[in-house]
């Protein structure tokens, strides 16, 4: 946000993120950095590529374990950082099978889970984020390794939560379309913004594994 055209370089570094969401080790893989001209008052897209060796896997437990990276993005102007943006995320491999089921990292695995609401009981709607954690703790002493969240897009604590104890989520976006359960409901808005809140749904929440 500038008078003058701005040359920067952009560069990632991908580290490993140990259990409780520190950097651990030096960097894994690196993107290279790409050199731009922003205009003034504009923007600019920065596109790369990199390749992390023998990757940790994030899968859910009690077989598999939620191995999680960070990338680490630095704008630099001249010798200057001016800006730094971190991205969690885990690298899994997930298949679907309409014989033999649902795979992950190769993994046969069935989702024992459960549709769970946003609300905190007596706690209500506003997020706390150790009652979020003890409830999801709880649900994992249950046996349950998958959520669905009822019935909205969930709160992104919950998701990063879920990331790290590698519970897997169905990231639900409406509990109504063009019908409604009551008059304010989101029935009455669906024909409207369905399309660009489903986008923006997946565009916050798809680096999540």
């Amino acid at each position: 946000d500038t008078t003058r055209d701005a040359a920067v370089r952009v560069s990632t570094q991908i580290y490993g993120l140990d259990s409780g969401g520190g950097k651990s080790g030096p960097a894994v893989a690196r993107i290279a950095p790409a050199a731009m001209t922003v205009p003034a008052g504009g923007s600019a897209v920065a596109e790369g590529k990199t390749t992390v060796a023998n990757p940790k896997l994030w899968g859910p437990p009690p077989r598999q374990k939620p191995n999680r990276y960070v990338a680490v993005t630095t704008v630099q102007r001249g010798d200057s950082v001016v800006d730094s943006y971190e991205t969690p995320f885990g690298i899994r491999a997930l298949r679907f099978d309409p014989d033999e089921g649902f795979f992950v990292n190769g993994e046969h695995t069935k989702l024992n889970g459960v549709c769970n609401h946003h609300d905190l009981g007596a706690l209500g709607a506003a997020l706390n984020h150790r009652a979020l954690q003890r409830q999801l703790e709880m649900l994992v002493e249950m046996g349950a390794n998958a959520i669905r969240t009822s019935h909205n897009p969930p709160a992104p604590e919950l998701l990063d939560l879920a990331d790290r104890m590698g519970l897997m989520v169905m990231d639900e976006t409406f509990d109504c379309w063009l019908r409604g359960k009551t008059p304010q409901d989101y029935g009455r808005l669906f024909a409207d913004w369905h399309e660009q809140d489903a986008r923006m749904l997946v565009r916050r929440d798809r680096n999540h594994p």
